[in-house]
C-alpha cells in the first residue's frame, strides 16, 4: 500500500427525502431490491456455469434520513468500487426519478471512510445546518452516463455507419 493511500475502506452514505415525510429514507427500499435484484443474477450465473461475484450492501446505521451501507463482494466486506458505485446511483435513478422534478429524493450519493461517529459527516457544519447534502448527486451521475453514452454511439457510428449502434460504459 502507498503510504497515501487510505487504509480503511470506504462505505456508501445515502440521504433521501425529508424527515418525517413519506419519502425519509426511501433509497432504503431500493436498495433491498438492488440486492434481490444482485442475488438473482449470482444465481442465475451459478447456474449457468459462469464466474460471478455476489454484490451487496448492509445497512450498518440510520439516522434522520441518512444510511450508511457497507459493500460486500462474496460475503467479504470491501471498499465500493466505482463501477457499482455508478450502477446502484442508475439504478435508483430510473426508479426514483420524478418527471415533474425531474430529479429523484435523493441529496446525499457518498462514498467515503466511515466517519465512526454515527452518522455525523466532516461535512456537516453551522453553514449548512449541520446536514451537508450534495446538488443533485444521482443527477450528475446519470447526465455523466449518457454522455459517455452519446459519445460511444457516435464513436461507434463512425465505425460502423449510423444503422449499427453499440453502447458501453
Amino acid at each position: 500500500m502507498k503510504k497515501t493511500e487510505n487504509s480503511q475502506k470506504q462505505v456508501l452514505i445515502i440521504g433521501s427525502g425529508t424527515m418525517c415525510e413519506d419519502d425519509c429514507r426511501i433509497h432504503e427500499k431500493w436498495v433491498t431490491r438492488y440486492n434481490i435484484f444482485n442475488k438473482i443474477a449470482f444465481d442465475s450465473a451459478i447456474k449457468k456455469g459462469k464466474s460471478t461475484n455476489l454484490i451487496t450492501f448492509k445497512a450498518i446505521d440510520h439516522c434522520g434520513t441518512r444510511t450508511i451501507y457497507e459493500y460486500f463482494e462474496d460475503g467479504i466486506f470491501k471498499s465500493l468500487p466505482l463501477n457499482i458505485y455508478n450502477d446502484l446511483a442508475l439504478y435508483l435513478w430510473n426508479n426514483l426519478f420524478n418527471p415533474k422534478t425531474n430529479n429523484t429524493p435523493i441529496h446525499l450519493f457518498l462514498s467515503q471512510t466511515d466517519p465512526g461517529l454515527g452518522i455525523v459527516l466532516p461535512q456537516d457544519k453551522r453553514e449548512n445546518g449541520f446536514s451537508y447534502r450534495q446538488v443533485d448527486p444521482i443527477k450528475r451521475i446519470y447526465e455523466l452516463s449518457r454522455k459517455k453514452e452519446k459519445i460511444n454511439q457516435v464513436f461507434n457510428n463512425d465505425l460502423f455507419g449510423e444503422d449499427i449502434l453499440g453502447y458501453s460504459l
